[in-house]
């Protein structure tokens, strides 16, 4: 069913003074060409300015991307429920699936119940120390339940361990996760729609190219993600010589992994392809991932056919279905009635020879 047009508020996080990000453009142009009406609301730490300027906005549909809340990652699951509470209809993942994704370490425990790969890990929460299988330097270190790379480092012996986990305990005040490196390629897998028939989009590498150091650890750190592009930068581009088989690997532990941590409407799921037994290893599972006109959600859309307003137009429909939204097709317009003078009788009958 087709959707009817919406009024749509962008919930995006904008601390005072701060000017908004231009994914709030790219997504009110796209909105405007699937013919919905965008709002742009910006919070920053006031939960009553939140809901009186969805309120005020008469939005039929929040379109939510509001990944931070009063400068505190962790409380993008808040935002979320604070839209449930108050009975309005947005985009993206639940409570339910937001709080399984930002928790790596509940994360990688229901895809360890799935039998889907993900690398051996340990885990330090302040009072004990737990392994998951036999690990083996070098690790890599992160909270548990950071976003945008965040606090990631890789360490090479014990000493270098113990003090990136005491820094993740002092300064972020989270649960460490060690994980064992995997050496290979990085891969990003995109799925969109609901969760009954979700679409897995082409698959997209990030490529540390010939360029890269050997003496620097091939990871998608905060200086990858967001420092200055220089022409031996990694980049992103679409592999061309993933076998079937392997693609099918990949793309099956994409679907478990985005049903499983109850997902909706568009996802990322990244991945590691070992250098040594070809096994596909997913690192992260993204809800609500970053979606400009340049990311990887975009390039994948595009690789398949989609503009980035469709891309949007199907994160809404996705939403709007879920919501009861869509508009009913029309019923067939009646027939016009016969001449009464030329309808037989409703009685009548052929006479008895």
């Amino acid at each position: 069913m087709p959707v009817p047009p919406l009024r749509v508020a962008i919930l995006h996080y904008q601390p005072s003074g701060d000017t908004a990000d231009p994914v709030v453009d790219h997504l009110a142009a796209a909105l405007r060409e699937n013919g919905h009406e965008p709002i742009a609301i910006g919070v920053d730490e006031s939960v009553r300015d939140l809901l009186n300027q969805i309120e005020r906005s008469h939005a039929d549909l929040v379109f939510n991307i509001c990944e931070t809340f009063a400068d505190d990652y962790r409380l993008e699951v808040n935002v979320a429920a604070l839209l449930e509470m108050a009975r309005l209809k947005y985009t993206g993942s639940g409570t339910a699936g937001l709080l399984l994704a930002q928790d790596k370490i509940l994360t990688k425990q229901l895809l360890d119940y799935h039998e889907v790969l993900t690398p051996k890990f340990a885990t330090f929460d302040g009072q004990t120390f737990e392994t998951h299988g036999n690990l083996s330097f070098p690790l890599i270190v992160k909270p548990a339940k950071s976003d945008a790379s965040i606090g990631i480092g890789v360490v090479r012996d014990w000493e270098e361990l113990t003090r990136q986990v005491r820094v993740i305990r002092k300064e972020l005040d989270d649960d460490a996760l060690a994980e064992e490196m995997i050496e290979g390629r990085e891969l990003y897998v995109c799925v969109i729609g609901d969760t009954s028939k979700p679409e897995i989009l082409p698959i997209v590498e990030l490529d540390f190219g010939q360029g890269w150091s050997k003496e620097k650890p091939k990871i998608a750190d905060r200086n990858v993600k967001f420092g200055p592009e220089t022409s031996d930068s990694p980049k992103l581009v679409f592999p061309l010589d993933i076998s079937d088989e392997l693609r099918g690997r990949i793309e099956r532990a994409a679907l478990i992994a985005y049903r499983a941590l109850k997902l909706r409407d568009y996802a990322r799921i990244d991945f590691r392809i070992s250098g040594r037994t070809n096994e596909p290893y997913i690192l992260e599972v993204n809800p609500n991932p970053y979606l400009a006109q340049d990311c990887e959600v975009a390039m994948a859309a595009k690789e398949k056919g989609l503009s980035y307003a469709h891309l949007v137009g199907r994160v809404v429909e996705s939403a709007a279905a879920r919501c009861k939204l869509l508009k009913p097709k029309s019923p067939p317009a009646p027939k016009p009635e016969e001449p009464a003078a030329n309808k037989a009788p409703a009685d009548s009958a052929t006479p008895a020879p």
